[in-house]
């Protein structure tokens, strides 16, 4: 049953945030269009700039009623009750697995190389100590 409770406060927190930011959206599509018609100034465009500032009010009024939602939707959410998923949650998620390399026998050749080669890069150092 608590699965199912949370289940449905994330639908219907999901649904809250869409209808938000479709509510956003159309409201700068509004704006824009007016924008365009004001530039454009025409007299047949008068009619369609006042019903577009009507709409854009509406669409104004629609935004304030969907962030009320949203901050009841907040304080529903602070006000539910823990559990142990909502106590605590990943920081990150990353599994590292040491894996030691296999250890290849160097030839004597191989480890005389490697000496002369880190003496000749650090020989200025090894002079100095």
């Amino acid at each position: 049953a608590r699965m199912e409770r949370m289940e449905q406060f994330q639908k219907e927190k999901d649904e809250l945030d869409k209808g938000c930011r479709d509510c956003k959206r159309k409201l700068a599509e509004c704006q824009k269009k007016m924008k365009e018609l004001e530039v454009a100034e025409q007299e047949n465009g008068k009619g369609d700039l006042e019903r577009l500032r009507a709409e854009a009010q509406q669409l104004r009024n629609e935004e304030k009623s969907w962030e009320n939602k949203l901050e009841e939707l907040r304080k529903k959410e602070k006000n539910m009750p823990w559990n142990v998923d909502t106590l605590s949650k990943d920081g990150f998620s990353k599994s590292v697995f040491n894996v030691k390399q296999p250890d290849e026998e160097e030839s004597e050749d191989q480890k005389e190389k490697k000496l002369k080669t880190f003496v000749e890069r650090n020989e200025k150092q090894i002079k100095h100590f």
